[in-house]
């Protein structure tokens, strides 16, 4: 499987710029093409949750290029003491929770 995804990523980045995102069929997932570097292609997978109107959530989200990198922020991301620092966070903000935004009928 490894070998015949490389091979649909390869020709998916064929005709991309450099920083352009091309969508996977993960929601939240893209694939970043970077400039060259020493002649040699770089690849990063762009994670960047949609919201609930289908956009991306952060203008970029967190470019990972390795699989270290991935287990190094799912071990971060997967710690109790971070929901409870953003808790406080929102608390001193004013706790202002997202609303529910309806659809206007017209």
């Amino acid at each position: 499987m490894s070998t015949e995804l490389e091979n649909k990523i390869k020709e998916a980045l064929k005709g991309v710029k450099p920083w352009q995102r091309v969508p996977t069929n993960v929601e939240g997932v893209f694939l970043v093409k970077t400039p060259a570097n020493d002649n040699r292609e770089t690849i990063m997978v762009e994670i960047n949750p949609l919201n609930e109107r289908g956009t991306s959530m952060k203008r970029k989200g967190l470019f990972l290029k390795s699989t270290s990198e991935f287990e190094g922020f799912g071990s971060v991301f997967k710690n109790d003491k971070v929901l409870d620092l953003l808790d406080a966070i929102e608390g001193i903000a004013g706790g202002a929770k997202k609303k529910e935004i309806r659809a206007i009928e017209i």
